[in-house]
């Protein structure tokens, strides 16, 4: 709610929470057909409640963008300390760089946490599909986000999730899917989750000596890492300009050690 005040405040955004239904394909499908049979707006910007820490300003450019590039999203990170990775699919072999170009990057599939869609799309996708739950008024809904079977030529028929089915259903109709590099947002979790995880070095469990020194902590292991394959990276032959500077500034490599003052957190 801190993130979305801002944008509550601008009379150019309507707010409508679709909660209450189990079947996110049902509910993400829900929300879109109101925007598209009950308002006069040009683009639907669906947020989910985990996505935070986006701007104003950041999402104004998302909903500019739509207008003219018809799909338009931000890039977030799975929940996860171990194997995080984007939630969004980027094209094969492509590099993105996620920094201050705003430009629209073409990519496969988006995540519909934070995505920003023209009112054009939902009308080509509408016209070829059936209403359902007619009788339901205000939730009947066209099934924009049904989840479906996609023949993928790496990894032969796979089950697509309802963001990405529905970036593929916009794609058949001749509508790309973007990404603004630009835009950073976090997802919450039991943490906030956020880009800069993707290049954390993840510990393998092992023994930890923890010192209390006043207001700071000294934190001891043996400091062996879980290799890239278990993280789902590609395998370099070279280190990191990060182990690079760690070795010349403790004179060993870092797996023989790490040791670290730590601030004391709050609470």
């Amino acid at each position: 709610m801190r993130s979305l005040v801002p944008l509550l405040r601008d009379n150019y955004y309507g707010y409508y929470p679709q909660v209450g239904d189990a079947l996110i394909e049902r509910a993400r499908g829900i929300s879109a057909t109101y925007f598209l049979r009950h308002t006069k707006g040009d683009v639907h910007l669906s947020l989910d409640s985990d996505i935070v820490e986006f701007t104003k300003e950041s999402i104004d450019q998302m909903c500019e963008q739509a207008v003219e590039y018809g799909i338009v999203g931000a890039c977030y990170i799975t929940r996860s300390t171990m194997r995080t990775f984007p939630t969004s699919q980027l094209e094969n072999g492509v590099k993105v760089t996620f920094a201050n170009d705003p430009t629209p990057v073409p990519i496969q599939w988006a995540a519909t946490g934070c995505l920003a869609v023209h009112r054009r799309v939902f009308e080509a996708m509408a016209e070829t599909m059936p209403l359902l739950h007619e009788a339901d008024n205000e939730r009947a809904f066209y099934p924009f986000y049904q989840t479906m079977i996609y023949d993928d030529p790496a990894s032969r028929k796979i089950l697509l999730s309802e963001d990405y089915a529905f970036c593929q259903r916009a794609k058949d109709l001749g509508f790309q899917t973007y990404l603004n590099p630009a835009v950073r947002v976090g997802h919450m979790g039991q943490f906030m989750h956020r880009m800069e995880d993707l290049v954390q070095e993840i510990l393998e469990p092992q023994p930890i000596a923890i010192t209390r020194n006043g207001q700071q902590w000294h934190i001891e292991c043996a400091g062996t890492r879980m290799s890239a394959e278990e993280q789902g990276r590609e395998v370099s032959s070279k280190p990191s300009r990060a182990e690079r500077r760690r070795e010349q500034r403790n004179g060993k490599p870092v797996h023989d050690l790490i040791g670290a003052e730590k601030g004391q957190p709050s609470g």
